[in-house]
């Protein structure tokens, strides 16, 4: 539980929310009452224990992001991609 603790405290504040995906921004899970925390390692454990991973944990938005705003605009070289995933999954991710 200390260990989920600490991985909350370091998620990033001031993030946008994953609208798209469950909605949460860091601030909902780092504000939350610290019972949430012994929630979060029971699920942790019991996925590690069953070696299994929930699909949503899988799925992310995918944002291309232009490197220069004075290059072309119109080539694929010309992005690069970010990918927005659940908050969860990032910090089970973190946990891990």
């Amino acid at each position: 539980m200390d260990l989920v603790q600490q991985c909350i405290e370091g998620l990033k504040k001031g993030k946008a929310a994953g609208k798209i995906i469950d909605g949460l921004m860091a601030e909902h899970i780092c504000f939350a009452h610290h019972i949430l925390s012994v929630h979060l390692s029971l699920l942790f454990a019991m996925l590690y224990k069953h070696s299994m991973v929930p699909d949503d944990f899988g799925r992310g938005v995918v944002i291309p992001l232009l490197k220069n705003v004075d290059g072309n605009k119109f080539t694929p070289d010309s992005y690069r991609c970010i990918i927005v995933s659940p908050l969860i999954s990032k910090l089970f991710e973190t946990v891990l």
